[in-house]
């Protein structure tokens, strides 16, 4: 971990200390100004952050490009973030399950969260004040001044370590603490190999942004399937979550290769394999042992597109009884609009949805299905003709 010149004059104790004040300043003015004005209160509580990170520089008479060390970005930089980026994106979507697991009534939390940031909001400024804002502000604080503290720590785990955990910490949130604690030790970890704050800030901006693409970009379906936390058999969903994210040991590995490659050790491709069968057993146990589960899967889907005017039939299963299902679909090797149906022999429609243009092809829903046989349809766009697309269909009831 690269020092500061002024080295000397901090120490980790000072980390803890400044970490406290953000604390204090947040759930004081910041929680009064986000429960008194709304979105303004938010938009000014980031300010806050980047205030107390920029005061906290000038007294302490660190060096503004040490603090927030802004160097130019390679194309490995970007490719190393991205697989750790989605390694933890995976991560916390099993924490979330297994929070809410443990302790459900967690999850009236994230509906009561999303409401609030994009009840009131179209798709610009939501993208502005959930993505941008706290991909400088948030870093500024926790990557800049929080983490120079600690920067005389020789083992560069423990760091990543105490600046995950106080991430988590500051998010005040018992559902999310895990999956934010994940993503500030992922941020932590290429400040500490690349010191370089602008690869946080753009991780932070994509992890942000991509919820408010994908809360906008699908709202009218995932509207159509109520999909909200409070209804997901959480089980289920650790089980789906487990096996969608078995790739996450590899992606960390590679990950950190590309950005610390003087680090890198062959042992590590070894445990990554072993944790990610033991996630990939786990998530088919846990989804087979279910009480009541209906699961379909056809993981070797894969057809020619040849015809736009011509859906495929990918796979049918019968529900033997009326239950509610969680339904996910996964997309590779393609880059054409898909549209995925459902549709009973009794005339039911359960989803009519597009797959998302994103970098994860992944939806995920939770449906009322009546007793009945059903077939999933594929419906490809005109710019998926020739393509050779490999679908994942899962589907499991409570």
């Amino acid at each position: 971990m690269v020092k500061l010149s002024n080295q000397q004059k901090l120490h980790p104790i000072l980390g803890f200390v400044l970490f406290a004040v953000l604390m204090g300043a947040f759930l004081t003015a910041g929680k009064y100004m986000q429960q008194n004005w709304g979105i303004t209160g938010l938009v000014l509580s980031e300010f806050m952050f980047l205030a107390i990170a920029i005061i906290y520089c000038l007294i302490t008479g660190s060096k503004i490009k040490e603090m927030f060390p802004i160097k130019k970005i390679t194309a490995m930089d970007l490719i190393g973030c991205f697989m750790l980026h989605l390694g933890g994106y995976l991560l916390s979507l099993i924490s979330i399950a297994v929070v809410g697991l443990v302790y459900p009534e967690a999850l009236k939390e994230a509906d009561h969260l999303n409401e609030f940031l994009f009840g009131s909001m179209s798709f610009i400024p939501a993208l502005i004040i959930i993505g941008l804002l706290p991909a400088i502000c948030e870093e500024a604080i926790h990557r800049g001044a929080i983490l120079s503290n600690f920067r005389s720590i020789k083992k560069d785990w423990v760091i990543v370590l105490i600046m995950g955990l106080l991430f988590g910490i500051n998010h005040v949130s018992v559902l999310k603490f895990f999956s934010t604690a994940i993503l500030g030790g992922v941020l932590s970890y290429v400040l500490v190999k690349k010191n370089n704050i602008l690869l946080t800030m753009l991780i932070h901006f994509v992890n942000n942004a991509f919820s408010v693409v994908v809360s906008y970009g699908m709202g009218a379906a995932k509207a159509a399937a109520s999909a909200s936390l409070t209804d997901m058999n959480m089980t289920a969903a650790l089980g789906v979550y487990l096996m969608l994210g078995f790739a996450a040991p590899f992606m960390f590995v590679i990950g950190s290769r590309l950005l610390a490659p003087q680090d890198f050790k062959k042992k590590w491709i070894l445990f990554a394999g072993i944790i990610s069968a033991l996630m990939i057993a786990g998530g088919i146990y846990i989804t087979l042992s279910g009480k009541g589960v209906t699961m379909q899967i056809n993981s070797a889907f894969s057809y020619d597109v040849v015809d736009a005017d011509k859906d495929t039939e990918a796979c049918e299963f019968t529900m033997e009884k009326d239950t509610t299902a969680l339904v996910v679909v996964s997309l590779k090797n393609a880059e054409g609009d898909y549209r995925v149906r459902i549709d009973g022999d009794k005339g039911s429609n359960i989803i009519n949805a597009p797959v998302p243009n994103e970098s994860m092809r992944t939806f995920m829903y939770q449906c009322e299905f009546q007793a009945d046989h059903y077939t999933v349809y594929i419906d490809p766009e005109e710019n998926a003709v020739g393509e050779t697309p490999y679908f994942t269909i899962i589907i499991s009831n409570n």
